[in-house]
């Protein structure tokens, strides 16, 4: 089983939003997905709750049952395991980047984000585990997208080629328990996911 961490220090990232857009993502003819959600805002497990499919299965988790709740998808056979974080708490946030195989930290082009980028490297240096940036939520055609590209760069981690674009096919397939894949297959977002999640996968390799 691989577990995949999706860690920000900054809320409104596009954190559970990716996180649950890549668990969709990630089921296959020879795949089965767990999401841990141990937001305390519970956003991934309301998104699981409305959905008309079990799969990805969504648990709720504190950080301090993350160990036994990765036992169990382990014991569940799960092939991948992806956990979504709460913002804004180091504990935690520690425990959870301890726990991937590979950490996903999503960021906006935007000064806010970026300014909270040093506090998530420092828990990923922390834990020494591979960690890549995802820009989330860019406005289309910015040039301050390119700008935030660079300035990730140079923290050391890979940069994902793939750009998550500001879409509302995102919100509406969200408030209807479903991922963009789902929703609308052929769409920009859901190329967009798709694309980066076959990155992802390569990463985790």
């Amino acid at each position: 089983m691989k577990t995949i961490a999706f860690l920000s220090q900054k809320g409104g990232g596009g954190k559970t939003t990716l996180a649950v857009h890549c668990a969709v993502a990630a089921i296959g003819k020879n795949s089965r997905v767990a999401v841990i959600d141990t937001d305390p805002q519970g956003t991934a497990t309301r998104w699981g709750q409305s959905r008309d499919s079990d799969s990805p299965a969504v648990a709720k988790a504190t950080a301090q049952q993350l160990d036994d709740v990765l036992a169990a998808a382990r014991h569940d056979n799960m092939t991948y395991c992806i956990i979504d974080s709460a913002p804004h708490a180091s504990p935690s946030a520690s425990r959870v980047a301890a726990a991937a195989d590979i950490i996903i930290i999503p960021v906006r082009p935007t000064a806010f984000d970026l300014a909270a980028v040093p506090a998530t490297v420092a828990i990923v240096q922390a834990a020494n585990k591979p960690a890549v940036f995802v820009l989330s939520a860019c406005p289309t055609r910015s040039p301050e997208t390119a700008e935030a590209g660079d300035v990730l760069a140079s923290y050391g981690f890979p940069v994902a080629p793939v750009i998550i674009h500001e879409r509302r096919a995102f919100s509406r397939a969200v408030a209807t328990g479903r991922a963009v894949t789902e929703f609308e297959p052929t769409g920009k977002a859901a190329a967009e996911i798709d694309a980066l999640w076959k990155w992802i996968k390569g990463e985790l390799k």
